[in-house]
């Protein structure tokens, strides 16, 4: 009978060393890749329309604008960056910030107040910056507060508007002080600037009515899109 040969198989000292040094490239790879795509991320192009704030604003396009700009205390400028803006968020926009980063590095700021849903404002470069005709977006980025959409006290004043004369009516029993009517521009179909004009009414009689003119809106027609009352 022969005798077999029996050989022992010794485990391998660099095995785990080799495994070991694997999973660290992997890992390696792994951190490398998602860095490079947050960095294309960041310098990509960014086309219109774009929705911020999930699918909340639409922020239709970039353009250019030349004369008195309401966002920068009607500071005048030539071809100064502008955004048209639509609240599809079923909400009220009370405050938002908008910062546009460009291909150029460039940054634009753009500020909203009190946008009602479903309505668009053309907003304009807070410190009046200009861009060109062919200017890349890289990032749009947004942040917002939102209402509730009442905000015009519909339970206790009633709101008519012809051109800039904005009359309240008192619909309740009692006096209501310290009343303030923020107003944007209404100019065609949309809002002329991101920020509201403020109207103080020291006092609305019950069951009366106050004329108020809203003079800062007088390139288009007054749209009241909120009523506070002092607590």
């Amino acid at each position: 009978m022969t005798k077999g040969t029996w050989r022992v198989k010794y485990p391998d000292p660099n095995r785990n060393k080799r495994r070991c040094l694997i999973a660290i490239v992997v890992i390696i790879i792994i951190a490398l890749t998602a860095l490079l795509w947050r960095l294309s991320a960041d310098e990509r192009v960014v086309t219109f329309p774009y929705f911020v704030e999930g699918d909340k604003i639409e922020v239709t396009s970039l353009f250019q604008y030349s004369g008195p700009n309401p966002d920068c205390g009607e500071e005048a400028g030539e071809d100064i960056a502008a955004l048209s803006v639509t609240n599809r968020s079923g909400k009220h926009v009370t405050q938002e910030t908008l910062t546009l980063k460009l291909a150029t590095g460039e940054k634009l700021v753009f500020e909203i107040q009190d946008l009602p849903a479903n309505e668009t404002a053309w907003v304009f470069a807070s410190d009046n910056t200009s861009c060109t005709q062919d200017a890349q977006v890289t990032s749009l980025r947004s942040s917002a507060r939102m209402e509730s959409d009442d905000q015009l006290m519909r339970d206790k004043v009633a709101v008519s508007v012809e051109e800039t004369a904005v009359t309240l009516t008192n619909l309740t029993a009692e006096d209501l002080p310290g009343l303030t009517v923020f107003c944007h521009t209404r100019f065609d179909d949309a809002f002329f600037g991101g920020l509201v004009y403020s109207y103080p009414v020291d006092n609305l009689p019950a069951g009366e009515s106050v004329t108020i003119q809203a003079e800062d809106c007088y390139l288009g027609e007054a749209a009241v899109v909120r009523i506070a009352q002092e607590s």
